[in-house]
């Protein structure tokens, strides 16, 4: 049986409720009847650029980019409340930023008065998604027809030899056939599995803890070595924290990395001691994966096509010989890391990766 107590009264009489608002209201900023500003959402600090400090009691038209802002605002919300209205405000360097602002009386919904409740909902970033959705959606609609296309061609031969086979009397001419119809079957599978394999590539198969163990990556990556390659004429070093680390998604880290070093083992040798490093340093905000090879041919398609740092779909199509890589592009930009390549030579390369971690 409930309780019949109001809860609701101490939650929000607390003295320090203005401050504790924004944890409650994201994307938001309180201000007090005079529309000084009292507390304030991380998020919209972090794309106005200021900190607390730099403008907590600052009027509300210290960030505006329309004078009339503050007195707008008291005449929208004459009736405790009001709907959104386009604003522009002003990051600490000056740029504009185009935001929906509508907000309410604190006194509307407790016994708290004197505070208004300002959400702010930043349009330029919402604009940037629609963007970016778009790009995607074009993207995925010329994957689909380029991939249909490129599957068709040895469906259509299959196809052909099949009626071939069915008019053909001769064992002969069968026998001739029939390696030919395996061939492009064995075609058309390889290129259906890489397209499998790709979708997949990001999936979280098991559910992360956010705790990378470097040791556990180690193995993992020392097992891949063992399995897919001459371990007598490569030279492995891998190098990281002792400690554990949190704020990285170790599901995600694991199948990048594992996929990086598939990538430089598809690569041809051409040297007895070849080597591959890995090493992972802790920075201020981020992981940092350097990864160096010595004594695998880097083409000039190889070098050119890893140039493009940005993951499409339709590179699988076109060179689907780099299907691991473009996994590693593909995981990159969910774990919002990025990727920068440094060709040294024909038989070195650099690799180096940044991922962010809370």
């Amino acid at each position: 049986m409930r309780s019949g107590r109001d809860n609701s009264r101490i939650l929000i009489t607390d003295e320090s409720i203005p401050q504790k608002l924004p944890g409650n209201f994201v994307d938001s900023i309180v201000v007090d009847q005079h529309f000084n500003i009292v507390a304030i959402s991380q998020n919209v600090l972090e794309y106005l650029e200021f900190s607390v400090e730099e403008i907590k009691h600052r009027s509300l038209d210290y960030l505006a980019g329309d004078s009339r802002l503050v007195s707008t605002l008291k005449n929208d919300l004459l009736h405790g409340s009001c709907e959104e209205r386009n604003a522009v405000l002003l990051s600490k360097s000056n740029r504009k930023i185009s935001v929906g602002i509508s907000g309410f009386y604190l006194g509307l919904v407790s016994d708290v008065r004197g505070y208004v409740i300002l959400r702010i909902s930043n349009l330029d970033e919402i604009e940037l998604i629609n963007q970016q959705l778009q790009q995607k959606k074009g993207e995925l609609d010329d994957f689909i027809y380029r991939a249909a296309h490129d599957l068709r061609g040895p469906l259509a031969t299959i196809k052909g030899l099949i009626n071939l086979l069915k008019m053909k009397e001769n064992a002969g001419e069968i026998d001739r056939l029939l390696p030919m119809i395996d061939a492009h079957a064995n075609k058309l599978d390889e290129r259906l599995f890489q397209l499998v394999y790709l979708a997949k590539a990001d999936l979280e198969v098991d559910q992360p803890s956010l705790v990378v163990d470097f040791n556990v990556i180690e193995t993992m990556l020392r097992r891949i070595i063992e399995q897919n390659a001459f371990v007598d004429f490569l030279v492995f070093h891998y190098t990281a924290p002792q400690s554990r680390l949190t704020g990285v998604n170790e599901v995600l880290l694991s199948s990048l990395l594992s996929n990086l070093l598939f990538h430089i083992l598809g690569q041809p040798m051409n040297s007895l001691n070849s080597t591959v490093f890995f090493r992972i340093t802790r920075e201020d905000k981020h992981l940092k994966i350097t990864v160096g090879t010595q004594g695998f041919t880097t083409s000039d398609v190889l070098s050119k096509t890893l140039r493009n740092d940005e993951f499409l779909y339709t590179h699988t199509v076109n060179h689907p010989q780099f299907l691991n890589f473009y996994a590693v592009q593909k995981i990159a930009w969910k774990l919002k890391a990025r990727i920068r390549i440094n060709f040294i030579s024909s038989e070195r390369q650099r690799i180096t990766i940044l991922v962010p971690f809370k």
